[in-house]
Formats: structure tokens, C-alpha cells, sequence
């Protein structure tokens, strides 16, 4: 299955995996020069990156790899602030990536969202987050409740 043109799977699989499972796919995307990054590569970090990842994402400048990608970083930067919020509210993080980002990332996978641009993917990943927040005060309102 993973054998392309008669070649073993080897290390680039292993450090696809790796990159995937870590959050890091939009990296590797870019160290490859492999062209346009889909969007559901940009949600990677937010929906299986660690606490310090995320935190990072938040604070640090780094070197952007390719210039174009510019506003899509400053937006994951923007939700990853959004999704560490979530989690400090309603969390523990693992949660909320688990109930929220790593069905995002698969939807953003398997929908037409080629043409989408920053804004669109900031908007569609802040309507799950929020609607997430909303469900889990209701939750924590319903339970506080004294029982009849």
C-alpha cells in the first residue's frame, strides 16, 4: 500500500507519521518546497500539538519558510492563542482537541476547502471552538444544579 514506483515506505513515511501524529505537517510541507499547504495541514498543530506547541505558536517569530504564507501563520498563531483559552476554560487540551480539532482537521480533509484563504479557515475553526465553550458551560451549568 505505501510502496510507490517499487520503493520501501522508509524514513519519509516514518517522518511523515511523525509529523502528523506531532503537529507538524505544515512544516514538513515547507521543508519539502511541496507546494500549496491545504488547510487541513494548518489545523494539524492546533489539533496535535502539545500545550508548549501551541504556546509557542502564540509568542515565537520564526523564519518564514515561504514568504506566501505569511497570513496563514499569523491565523494559526491567532487560534492557537484561541484553542490554549478554550482549554485553560473547558479543557484539559487533549480534550478539546479530541472533541473538537481532530474532527475539524478531518473535515477540512475530506470537504472542498482548496479555495479557502486564512480568514475563511479562522472563521469556520472559531465557530467549532466557540460552539464547544457554549456546550461545555451548559454542561457545567446543568451538573451545578442541585438535584431534585
Amino acid at each position: 500500500m505505501w510502496r510507490r514506483h517499487g520503493r520501501s515506505p522508509g524514513p519519509e513515511l516514518v517522518g511523515d507519521c511523525e509529523a502528523f501524529l506531532a503537529g507538524h505537517v505544515v512544516e514538513r510541507i515547507e521543508e519539502r518546497a511541496a507546494g500549496e499547504v491545504p488547510v487541513w495541514a494548518w489545523t494539524n498543530l492546533l489539533a496535535h500539538g502539545t500545550d508548549r506547541d501551541l504556546r509557542n505558536e502564540c509568542t515565537v517569530l520564526r523564519a518564514r519558510l515561504v514568504p506566501t504564507a505569511g497570513k496563514w501563520r499569523e491565523a494559526r498563531s491567532f487560534l492557537a492563542a484561541e484553542v490554549i483559552d478554550l482549554a485553560d476554560d473547558c479543557g484539559p487540551l487533549a480534550k478539546v482537541q479530541r472533541a473538537v480539532l481532530v474532527p475539524l482537521e478531518l473535515e477540512f480533509a475530506c470537504e472542498d476547502v482548496a479555495g479557502w484563504g486564512p480568514r475563511q479557515w479562522v472563521t469556520s475553526v472559531e465557530a467549532a471552538l466557540s460552539q464547544h465553550r457554549r456546550a461545555s458551560r451548559r454542561r457545567v451549568t446543568r451538573d451545578a444544579r442541585p438535584p431534585r
